[in-house]
């Protein structure tokens, strides 16, 4: 890769401990009560999260279009770090671009970090393109402020589930 593919970060703060805000993300029946922009539901149709293996997950919602997510589970190593490779696919798994843009990045690298402070735990996901051409990139990099908003309403349901655990 070059230093020209864009990276998307976003910092936030939990007040839980960082086992809790790990397992979160890390238990398929915890991580579809909260992931996804707010009026989103997700499920995990196929597989499951464990490193080196697949999970295929499908979002909906009211004035979301059906969609299908293909994510390779690289690393988990608990409670500090998650990562995985995300793609648009059919049912099946099979990649697909995004239903949304012309041009996307057919696979991101999604990596999130959980780091202990006292009670609370701060998370850092970064989100870069690994796969897909240069005007992938360049609609990647022209997305971020939207990024922002999708992942900041997955955090704040992130909040509320973590709040009633």
């Amino acid at each position: 890769m070059t230093d020209t593919v864009p990276e998307f970060l976003i910092t936030r703060r939990f007040a839980a401990p960082i086992e809790q805000v790990f397992d979160a993300w890390a238990d398929p029946e915890k991580m579809v009560e909260w992931s996804g922009p707010t009026g989103s539901k997700a499920e995990i149709v196929e597989g499951r999260i464990a490193e080196g293996e697949h999970s295929i997950s499908r979002s909906t919602g009211e004035g979301y279009p059906e969609m299908y997510s293909l994510m390779v589970w690289r690393e988990i190593r608990p409670p500090s770090r998650i990562a995985w490779e995300q793609s648009f696919c059919d049912p099946q798994g099979t990649k697909i671009g995004a239903p949304f843009f012309d041009h996307w990045p057919l696979t991101l690298m999604t990596t999130v970090d959980f780091v202990a402070d006292g009670d609370e735990t701060v998370v850092t996901l970064s989100w870069k393109p690994i796969e897909g051409t240069p005007e992938a990139f360049a609609e990647f990099a022209s997305q971020m402020a939207s990024m922002t908003g999708g992942w900041s309403g997955s955090f704040d349901k992130l909040d509320a589930f973590l709040a009633r655990a």
